[in-house]
């Protein structure tokens, strides 16, 4: 049961600060799932300074993404526009859609591509 954005979540996690909260304010569930069809779920708190990612499901999620591993992956990087990927089926957003465009304050595409390439 591996999952690749595994890794992404980790350095969110260390890289997380007051300053994204500031930016971001809210509260993201990601729900993904893995080519076997495993599920499993993050949550990143880019509300509440300093900020926090955890795994496992929160009721206080104001904004749930649920994507494939593989579409998470290209979706942080750029290689797959958000709402393209919404509209084509690949990725559904839960709860607040408009607070689903704060995503893109949380990772810089150029560094997440650094750090898959390493992987």
């Amino acid at each position: 049961m591996t999952f690749k954005s595994e890794a992404v979540f980790k350095v969110l996690g260390e890289r997380i600060d007051a300053a994204a909260c500031k930016k971001v304010g809210v509260i993201f569930q990601f729900d993904i799932t893995n080519a076997s069809g495993a599920t499993k779920s993050w949550t990143v708190d880019a509300k509440n300074a300093p900020g926090s990612v955890k795994v496992g499901a929160s009721s206080a999620a104001t904004c749930t993404i649920v994507i494939g591993d593989a579409e998470f992956l290209k979706l942080i990087t750029g290689e797959l526009d958000g709402m393209q990927a919404f509209m084509g089926g690949k990725m559904k957003i839960k709860g607040n859609m408009m607070q689903a465009m704060q995503l893109e304050g949380l990772v810089d595409p150029k560094e997440a591509k650094q750090l898959l390439s390493k992987l």
